[in-house]
C-alpha cells in the first residue's frame, strides 16, 4: 500500500474511534472532529508555505549562478 493510502486509513480509523468512543452526541463529536482537523490542516498548509518560500530563493540563486557561468 502506498504511504498516502496508509495515512488515509489511519486517519479514518482515528476519526471513527473518536466519534464512537468520545461519549459525545454524534453531531457534537463530528463538529469537534471537523474543527480539530481543519486547524491541523491549516498548520500543515502554513508549514508547506514556509517550505515553499524557502525553496524559491534557493532555486533563484541556482539560476543566477547558472546564468553567470554561461556568460
Amino acid at each position: 500500500m502506498q504511504p498516502r493510502g496508509q495515512l488515509w486509513f489511519a486517519l479514518e480509523a482515528i476519526c471513527k474511534d473518536f466519534r464512537s468512543f468520545s461519549g459525545l452526541p454524534e453531531k457534537e463529536s463530528l463538529q469537534i472532529l471537523v474543527t480539530v482537523l481543519t486547524n491541523m490542516l491549516a498548520e500543515q498548509r502554513d508549514d508547506l508555505e514556509k517550505l515553499s518560500e524557502s525553496a524559491v530563493p534557493a532555486a533563484a540563486t541556482e539560476k543566477e549562478g547558472d546564468a553567470a557561468g554561461r556568460g
